[in-house]
């Protein structure tokens, strides 16, 4: 019976040894698979968060870009109204000398 008992023994130790093994293989494959996704993620939103700072960098641009074409098209209204009281007075002028 004690033969018994430590061959039943050995094999019990085998089957567990077996199963140990293969546990920590998927506990393994596991853990890589939950780091291959971790750096994954990481990477995409390391590449959204570059491209969300671009954007507001050209949301940045393009408003100071329109503020500064609103200023120019202001000293161009400016402009033609100078031009036009000018055009205004030498037709005045033109007219007066014509009569």
């Amino acid at each position: 019976m004690n033969k018994q008992f430590l061959k039943n023994l050995k094999l019990i130790v085998v089957i567990a040894a077996v199963l140990g093994f293969a546990g920590v293989l998927l506990y393994l494959a596991y853990s890589f698979s939950l780091m291959w996704q971790a750096m994954a993620a990481g990477f995409t939103i390391g590449f959204l968060l570059i491209l969300l700072f671009l954007l507001f960098i050209a949301l940045i641009y393009v408003g100071i870009r329109i503020l500064w074409i609103q200023r120019e098209l202001n000293k161009c209204r400016l402009e033609v109204e100078i031009l036009k009281k000018k055009l205004a007075e030498e037709k005045l002028k033109n007219d007066s000398k014509i009569e």
